[in-house]
């Protein structure tokens, strides 16, 4: 799913909430710096004299928030050198300014107050948020630029284009979108000596030039694209060709669940389609789903809210399960195994152990009895679960009860889970996806979802799990969330397809 581009004001927030602090901070700055410390705290807190003060700190968070909303102080503030700072900077204390003093004037009120802190405050508050502005934004775009606050993009182009297209894709020195690999493609006009031209190349330069452009593999040519994303993290991929392929070449890579810019000059019939632009470079860009920065904050804090929650019950039922676990079959408590998240990030899930400890081993030889027709394995009376053949089962009764899920709060607390999701596959199971499969890790993987209350083990049809995860990312919402979670209850109350 493709992060639909935010209001300034919002994406900016905590340049704004800063800014706020440093003008009244530069208020009170200025006010001891003409009545003195012992006078300030007289007038910051009591009396009439505070009174009046105060309501120009209130001025001051008014007249603030009235620049974000009508001018864009925050527009493209990381992208702005140190001289265009400054003079956004100046500007945004100048209406400031002119706000405090048109109101101070036309209340007639203008001779209460003090010159000195009037015209004090904004250049304190320019020296202050100009210095403060410059180490934070160094500190973002640091961080911006560690990988693991990246999104992994393809760049499909032609080669004598790439070196113009990379200029300009990080001419800003940082970006929130690494290219990870190249494929090249032919232009209409070298189609005929593409290859002649590759093998010139190749023979005129000592190193293969073909191997990497920039430090950024290539990864092929365009028939390539499409088995790099099936067994790799790629969460975009930005065109630069022309023709009727290009249609094509969106719409199947959109089916796996990975966003698509085109270059603007392009113009494709791809579903779901907005202008955008990525690094200053204009593009039509398209995904299976688009999520506001607001949707994405309110799951975030849901997950953050129920996985604390499960947590904390998974700490208390652990001294329960863990001295009937040691009887039963001594060994771990807690299950971990890799599995694949979202666009083919690996992570490690944690559940509490309902199999014997060779279960994985003696997988091979009960795959004749799987009942899933693809590729997931389920089977009936599996005789790997703890306590098989007896009259109490700890195995089947954590599965039953869905209690064996509950440490995936961990990950969902650790943010490589949500409540609600896809089902997260095995790295075995990854391995064999066809394209169209990888489409259901568009988003992150959930510990409830759309096949679990469809039925779960009851569904025996691998295409089914995969029909259904694409219909909750096409149809993403909050409302749905709360809808899937609430069936979830339902369905682990009454039992309905558990494991």
């Amino acid at each position: 799913m493709y992060l639909k581009n935010q209001k300034t004001w919002r994406k900016h927030f905590d340049f704004m909430f800063l800014d706020f602090l440093c003008m009244e901070f530069s208020f009170i700055v200025a006010f001891i710096f003409r009545f003195g410390i012992s006078k300030t705290k007289v007038a910051l807190f009591r009396g009439e004299f505070a009174q009046s003060y105060r309501s120009i700190m209130v001025m001051i968070a008014v007249f603030h928030i009235a620049v974000i909303l009508f001018t864009t102080p925050y527009s493209s503030i990381l992208r702005r050198n140190s001289a265009e700072e400054l003079r956004k900077v100046i500007v945004q204390n100048l209406h400031i300014l002119v706000g405090i003093v048109l109101v101070l004037f036309i209340v007639k009120s203008s001779v209460l107050y003090s010159r000195i802190v009037v015209l004090v405050f904004p250049i304190t508050d320019c020296v202050l948020m100009f210095t403060y502005r410059y180490f934070y934004k160094k500190y973002l775009i640091k961080e911006l630029n560690r990988t693991k606050h990246q999104d992994f993009m393809l760049l499909v182009a032609p080669e004598r284009q790439i070196n113009g297209i990379l200029q300009s894709f990080y001419k800003d020195g940082f970006s929130t979108v690494r290219i990870v690999g190249i494929a090249l493609v032919e232009e209409n006009d070298q189609k005929e000596s593409y290859e002649e031209t590759k093998s010139e190349v190749a023979v005129t330069e000592e190193a293969d030039v073909l191997e990497e452009i920039r430090g950024i593999p290539i990864i092929g040519t365009l028939e390539d694209v499409y088995e790099y994303a099936r067994t790799h993290i790629v969460d975009e991929v930005l065109i630069y060709m022309e023709g009727e392929e290009v249609n094509e070449v969106a719409n199947t890579l959109i089916s796996m669940g990975i966003t698509v810019h085109v270059a603007i000059q392009n113009l494709v019939q791809i579903p779901k389609a907005t202008v955008n632009r990525v690094n200053g470079i204009s593009v039509i860009t398209a995904s299976v789903n688009t999520v506001t920065g607001k949707q994405l904050f309110f799951k975030r804090l849901i997950d953050i809210f129920c996985g604390l929650c499960g947590s904390i019950i998974t700490v208390l039922l652990t001294i329960i399960i863990a001295p009937l676990m040691w009887i039963a079959d001594p060994g771990p408590i807690f299950f971990r195994q890799e599995r694949v998240g979202k666009n083919g990030r690996i992570f490690k899930i944690w559940k509490f152990r309902s199999m014997y400890k060779d279960a994985e081993a003696r997988k091979a030889e009960l795959m004749q009895q799987n009942k899933m027709s693809g590729l997931m394995f389920k089977m009936d009376d599996d005789p790997r679960i703890i306590g098989y053949g007896k009259r109490f089962s700890l195995g089947k009764f954590l599965r039953e009860s869905s209690i064996d899920e509950l440490p995936q709060s961990f990950n969902i607390l650790a943010g490589s889970m949500s409540v609600v999701g896809t089902r997260p596959p095995t790295v075995k199971e990854y391995e064999q996806y066809e394209l169209h499969h990888k489409g259901r890790l568009a988003t992150k993987p959930g510990l409830t979802g759309m096949w679990q209350v469809s039925g779960r083990s009851d569904i025996t049809d691998f295409e089914e799990v995969v029909r259904l995860d694409k219909e909750y990312i096409d149809n993403f919402s909050l409302i749905l969330d709360l809808e899937i979670f609430l069936k979830t209850i339902k369905v682990v109350l009454g039992k309905q397809g558990s494991v």
